[in-house]
């Protein structure tokens, strides 16, 4: 390309700090290559061949190609881009804020929300698949940096045609004879052992109704009659068809959720992200309106755990 804009093999040599027979050599290697005779070359001058100038076309093409190419690889150093999968309270309450917030700060931003199993958010979480997970409890997963957020009280969420559901509050005795609905083992390995223990201290062995690891489906099945679910006290602000959300009247130890990653992923995206997490629970988790609770309901206050920024903006 710069031999015919030049069209002189020692100005192109100086040109590209390169000596004048290397210049020679791979102009000769290029025309060996495809066959044919792109420049010609005497004492006065050098021109293009009809060769060299129908190639000259394609040369450009594969220059420009080429400079797209280290631009695109370049820019994904510096492209905000994040893979996360949400809990519930994630899904419904926390990440609409958090849209609105990249939206408004950072419109570039490309966020990729996928619906998994806690088993699959934990293996695309060490393999490296998903970046972030929103609204979760602590995992088992190898390096893992869990931030708490807040903790949750628990709620029953039972079919309106129960006769629970005219009820003020639920007792963890009424579920020694009403079915529990949770996730399969398969989806996840801790829902179902979170049941029996959280029951066990009341001589209470859960029945459990299994069903996917989704919560419009598992409150789909609490609607039809199937059982209970068991969740936290944020879902009951949501406007889930034909259930009620009711408090229970002993004081359960709440959940704790939060944000998890693996801590060796430092990217700018993570730190952006986590930081508005953070910022959008204070604003939307405090400003919840709670389920109505008896006046002597000994729940505890879910208490927003604001992490302060580890790194300079």
């Amino acid at each position: 390309m710069t031999l015919s804009d030049l069209l002189n093999y020692g100005k192109t040599a100086r040109a590209l700090y390169m000596s004048q027979p290397t210049i020679t050599f791979q102009i000769k290697s290029l025309e060996e290559a495809f066959g044919v005779k792109l420049f010609e070359r005497d004492r006065q001058q050098v021109r293009l061949t009809d060769a060299g100038c129908a190639f000259r076309e394609y040369a450009q093409n594969i220059m420009d190609t080429v400079d797209a190419a280290q631009e695109c690889l370049g820019g994904l150093h510096t492209r905000l881009r994040l893979r996360v999968s949400c809990g519930p309270v994630g899904q419904f309450i926390l990440l609409p804020a958090v849209i609105r917030a990249l939206t408004a700060e950072y419109p570039h931003f490309e966020l990729e929300v996928s619906e998994l199993t806690t088993e699959q958010q934990m293996a695309r979480l060490a393999e490296g698949k998903v970046d972030a997970l929103l609204m979760v409890g602590s995992l088992p997963v190898k390096g893992l940096r869990f931030d708490p957020i807040v903790r949750e009280p628990l709620v029953a969420m039972v079919s309106r045609q129960s006769v629970l559901a005219n009820r003020e509050a639920i007792s963890v005795e009424d579920l020694r004879h009403t079915c529990v609905i949770a996730s399969r083992l398969k989806d996840c390995r801790f829902h179902q052992p979170f049941l029996h223990d959280l029951l066990a201290p009341y001589g209470i062995i859960p029945k459990i109704v299994e069903s996917p690891q989704s919560c419009s489906v598992q409150l789909a099945y609490a609607a039809a009659g199937e059982g209970v679910v068991v969740t936290t006290s944020s879902m009951a602000t949501c406007a889930f068809p034909h259930v009620v959300a009711l408090p229970f009247a002993e004081p359960l130890a709440p959940i704790q959720l939060g944000f998890a990653a693996i801590e060796s992923n430092e990217s700018q995206s993570i730190r952006i992200f986590r930081q508005l997490v953070m910022d959008c629970a204070v604003s939307t988790l405090e400003h919840r309106e709670p389920p109505l609770l008896p006046d002597t309901h000994p729940l505890l206050v879910p208490q927003l755990a604001v992490i302060r920024r580890r790194e300079a903006s």
